[in-house]
């Protein structure tokens, strides 16, 4: 039996640990810097890192006005960020004491998280969300909407992990091409058991997991979505096609066809166009998997 096929959660490049090896060290280079009382020369260096990670994840289109816009946008929106990250190293460092570094190895730190970073996230539409989620709810934060980051998104309890868990191991019993009336039972009862919260830990383990990929769990993470319950409470919290777009290149052209029927629904229930992939991507997909309607996706998407 294949390892993927273990009962374990498994986590990819957009659950918590896999965001959190990039973007940790991303930005705990300026961090560190600032701790060890580095000169300010070192900030633009951080900035540009920044900028190049963001911007290879993102893409913007420098061929029109609004690209070379949103390209300056996001350079000023790097300078804050490095300056506010070497701005809490140096408060750090005047609480603490300072920290004996040398000026490269910070440097060192977030030009590779920025590479690795930039190699892992070449889906920008997910990335985008992801990032636009991000900043939606720190500004929430900010407002005071939200007392704390675990109220949007709790640690799964342990009854919800091993709700969980049961699950992935009842999938792993059936056939790798089970079709919707097999999954479904799974999906429904872990629906029954854990709700809304079984989302975060079925995202994880679905799509490549160490190169690999499961059609089994992708399919399931699409029919837990397709719950009209489900679906409505993932787009009151700006997720609503986030399992969409994690499948929508699939190598299982039956799990692509799913992610593609869960967009049409989003789209025709009025989802925010905000929570949707980007028109770059969809034109992409549609080169890579011809007549396969995301140039359609793209059409109604407006």
């Amino acid at each position: 039996m294949m390892e993927r096929e273990e009962t374990k959660v498994a986590f990819g490049p957009y659950s918590r640990i896999g965001l959190a090896a990039v973007f940790l060290p991303l930005y705990g280079g300026p961090v560190l810097s600032g701790w060890a009382g580095h000169p300010l020369t070192t900030l633009p260096v951080f900035a540009l890192t920044f900028l190049l990670f963001i911007a290879a994840t993102r893409r913007p289109h420098l061929d029109d006005a609004g690209g070379r816009a949103a390209l300056v946008l996001m350079a000023v929106v790097q300078v804050v960020l490095a300056s506010a990250c070497f701005a809490a190293g140096r408060w750090i460092g005047l609480v603490a004491g300072p920290l004996a570094l040398t000026i490269w190895l910070p440097i060192a730190l977030s030009a590779v998280a920025a590479l690795v970073g930039a190699w892992r996230y070449s889906d920008s539409a997910e990335m985008d969300v992801f990032l636009d989620g991000a900043i939606d709810r720190l500004n929430e934060i900010d407002r005071g909407l939200v007392s704390d980051w675990t109220d949007i998104h709790p640690e799964p309890a342990a009854a919800t992990t091993q709700a969980v868990e049961r699950a992935l191991s009842a999938l792993a019993a059936l056939p790798r091409d089970a079709r919707a009336g097999q999954i479904d039972p799974v999906v429904q009862r872990l629906e029954r058991e854990a709700g809304i919260a079984a989302f975060d830990p079925l995202y994880d383990a679905a799509g490549e997991v160490d190169g690999t990929e499961d059609p089994r769990i992708d399919r399931a993470l699409l029919r837990f979505v397709a719950s009209p319950r489900i679906r409505r409470q993932l787009v009151e919290r700006g997720e609503g096609a986030m399992a969409a777009m994690l499948l929508l290149n699939a190598a299982d052209a039956g799990v692509r066809f799913e992610a593609r029927s869960l967009l049409l629904t989003l789209i025709d229930e009025g989802v925010p166009v905000d929570q949707l992939p980007d028109p770059v991507w969809l034109d992409e997909l549609s080169e890579a998997f011809p007549g396969e309607g995301y140039d359609e996706i793209a059409r109604l998407r407006g």
